[in-house]
């Protein structure tokens, strides 16, 4: 459901016959775009699942495609209805520490969808400041792909951590 600068969707085929036939625990410490994710999700179904990323709007739209994708999907639509330059700048200059959790998950999408190549870039104050995209008629919402997204996100455990952390993490 987001766009990921080093996302392997187009390398899943090749990677397939590299899985362990079987395994109990998945652990992902950069989830980005969650391709390698879904696939080992609905492939090789692991009972114990544990997805991380340092980056805190990335995990809050997981958590909220997760547990609450409805309410995600109706401020998505604003977004669709208001989505013009100035309303992209508008929305970009936003603090997402200021929204809700939804809000901020609906603001993180809506700037993935729509901002120049899918990239995610902060400056040194923490700030989005990816310039908008020249989509003619970008694809905002996407209900469908974000409730199979929510499904498969179903008792997964979702941490914000560094790539350390998760490590140790997963050793105990």
């Amino acid at each position: 459901f987001v766009k990921w600068a080093g996302g392997k969707t187009q390398l899943l085929l090749q990677f397939e016959e590299l899985y362990p036939k079987k395994f109990k625990n998945y652990y992902e410490p950069f989830i980005g775009s969650g391709a390698i994710f879904f696939f080992v999700k609905q492939k090789l179904k692991p009972k114990k699942i544990l997805l991380s990323d340092i980056n805190e709007e990335l995990m809050a739209a997981y958590e909220v495609v997760r547990d609450n994708v409805e309410e995600l999907i109706l401020f998505l639509e604003v977004h669709k209805k208001g989505h013009s330059k100035e309303y992209y700048y508008a929305v970009r200059n936003l603090d997402s520490k200021q929204l809700s959790k939804v809000g901020m998950a609906a603001r993180f999408i809506y700037m993935d969808k729509t901002c120049f190549n899918g990239l995610y870039r902060v400056n040194s104050k923490d700030q989005f400041n990816v310039p908008i995209g020249s989509y003619k008629n970008p694809k905002i919402v996407f209900d469908g792909d974000l409730r199979a997204a929510s499904k498969l996100l179903q008792k997964v455990k979702l941490k914000r951590m560094s790539f350390e952390n998760i490590i140790k993490h997963a050793r105990k």
